[in-house]
């Protein structure tokens, strides 16, 4: 998986009935799942600038027309953030998939483990336990504030 560049910037589609709260966006937005088939690694994104974006993008929303929010590579990186005096780090990477070749994704390492849907692996290795849903809730509110800055919806990507 390569690395964004600073300069990119990527776009996350929004489901408001779990992500919006009369139009706020939620810290949910950021939410890494725990699935059937494993823990997610990552926040899905869509790479703005990729060939592919806009057919990707309403390819993947279809009629919806969800919100969305974009958010630049830079300043994803660019988080500064300390749990238990270890450096939480943010990166964004490229994740084509067989469908949507402008995927990626917005990666977390916390003191060098990836944060992986609850975070319990990567908090358990520094000995946190009952502060890591409130350590989880902080990663997540880092990426809502960047994120409420850029609101649009999808079809907006259409028009350009």
């Amino acid at each position: 998986m390569e690395e964004l560049s600073a300069i990119e910037n990527v776009v996350r589609v929004i489901f408001p009935s779990t992500m919006m709260n009369e139009g706020e966006l939620l810290p949910a937005a950021f939410k890494l799942r725990e699935r059937a088939e494993g823990a997610e690694q990552y926040i899905s994104v869509f790479r703005q600038y990729a060939e592919s974006f806009q057919s990707d993008i309403l390819h993947f929303d279809k009629q919806r027309n969800l919100p969305c929010c974009i958010m630049n590579v830079g300043e994803v990186n660019s988080i500064k953030m300390h749990i238990e005096e270890v450096d939480v780090v943010y990166s964004v990477k490229a994740v084509p998939t067989n469908n949507y070749a402008s995927h990626a994704g917005i990666f977390v390492n916390v003191g060098g483990a990836l944060l992986e849907g609850d975070g319990k692996g990567a908090f358990s290795a520094l000995n946190i336990g009952k502060s890591s849903k409130f350590y989880m809730m902080a990663i997540r509110h880092h990426l809502v504030e960047i994120a409420k800055r850029r609101m649009t919806n999808v079809l907006q990507f259409a028009i350009d």
